[in-house]
This record gives C-alpha cells, structure tokens and sequence, in this order.
C-alpha cells in the first residue's frame, strides 16, 4: 500500500527558531485552505475529542501563549483528566513513512471517537484556538459534521494533510509526539526520559527522509511542498 506514494526530499536539518517556522507552516495552511468550502463554523466542536496529538514544538507554542495570556489554569485544568481514556499515538507521521519506504507493516493504533470532548472546551468553543495543534487545523469538513456524523474531505486535501504533519514533525525532529493532554500536562525533561516510547505515551520524532504523496497528487504539490522545503534552506 505504500510502495510508490513517495517523493524524494531535499531538506537541510531545522533551522534555529523553530517556534517560527512552526508559525510560518501553519501560515500556509491556512493560505491552502482559506478558498475551500469548508462547513467548519465557531461552535462546530463535534471532531474536539480527547484524541488529538501534537509534537513538543506545538506544546511549546501553545504553553507560551497560555503565558502570555495569564490562562495557565488552564493547564491544571487538564490535569483533570489524567485518567481520562485517550489516543496515545504508537508512531509518527515520518516513523510511517520510514516503515513504509523499507516495506514493514506499522503498528495498529487503537482510537475511539466517542472519547469526547477535549477538556478544553468551554461553551463549545476553543480557548487555545489561535494556536491550536495541526491535528485541530486539519480537521476540517465540506459538510456539517453533526448532520452526517463524521467529517468529510477530499483525498487531495487529506493526502495534503499529511505532508503538512511530516513538515511539522520535521520541524521539531529532536522532539517528541504524544496526545494533548500528555503534552501539555508532563514536563519537557519527563518526555525525554526513557526510549523509543515512554511510560507517558510520548514517541520521538524523525526528520523527513521519503514524502508520502500518491503519484497523481505529486505534480499538482509541487508548489506547495517547494514552500515548505524552503522553510528549512
């Protein structure tokens, strides 16, 4: 199912100041998006699950606008939900990649969407939207999701997605993947302890070695995967 989804990458390692090319990622997405009808309106809160993960990169980013903001209750609010059940991530983006390009099977993640809400929520509204995790950002749908249950997207739009995570990920290759609540509630040296996965959940990063883009979408990415590269030259 992988062979042949991949192009080549020509990606010098991240760049100081990843904070702001996180930022300047997440510019482009909403450049990408911004012209597509999409059904996602305030209020829509239907895909906030417990489920969302996020690199350390993201975690950062959001910890120092809680800052910024005086909302760091926040965080002991998340605390809260320690116990909760939620989606702990066994690989990355780029460690699928990886596996794909030397043709082993990934492990099966296991993710139920009835682990809802996210615990930030409050009257259906997101106080950390402005910069909120690109698993949040990316889940976006042509039509209303309460109607049909689920979201819709293209594949294009989907297979995009992707390539925008691998981008992010790269961006913080020395960091870690984990579920939101895990990110923002451990402390930064706790995510590093331990090996390939640590008690907590949290699973380190790759740099992107192989793009995961079907053939038939590669020629119409072209421009937006230069852009991204070019955040790292």
């Amino acid at each position: 199912m992988c062979e042949n989804t991949s192009m080549s990458a020509n990606i010098e390692q991240p760049v100081p100041g990843r904070l702001h090319v996180l930022v300047q990622i997440y510019a482009l997405h909403d450049d990408f998006i911004k012209n597509r009808d999409l059904a996602c309106r305030a209020g829509c809160d239907l895909c906030c699950t417990r489920n969302v993960t996020m690199t350390s990169l993201e975690a950062g980013l959001i910890i120092r606008h809680l800052e910024k903001t005086g909302q760091q209750g926040l965080l002991t609010h998340l605390q809260k939900s320690a116990a909760l059940p939620r989606f702990r991530p066994l690989t990355t983006t780029n460690t699928l990649a990886h596996l794909c390009r030397n043709g082993q099977t990934p492990p099966e993640e296991v993710c139920d969407p009835a682990w809802r809400p996210c615990p930030l929520l409050a009257d259906s509204r997101c106080p950390i939207y402005a910069v909120r995790p690109f698993a949040c950002r990316c889940m976006v749908s042509t039509s209303v999701c309460q109607k049909g249950g689920q979201a819709e997207m293209e594949d294009y739009l989907l297979a995009l997605h992707t390539v925008f995570m691998q981008f992010i990920e790269h961006a913080d290759a020395a960091g870690h993947t984990g579920n939101l609540i895990d990110m923002l509630t451990v402390p930064a040296a706790q995510r590093r302890e331990g090996g390939r996965r640590s008690e907590n959940g949290f699973i380190p990063n790759r740099p992107i070695d192989m793009i995961l883009l079907l053939p038939e979408y590669q020629a119409r990415a072209r421009e937006l995967v230069s852009a991204l590269t070019s955040l790292f030259q």
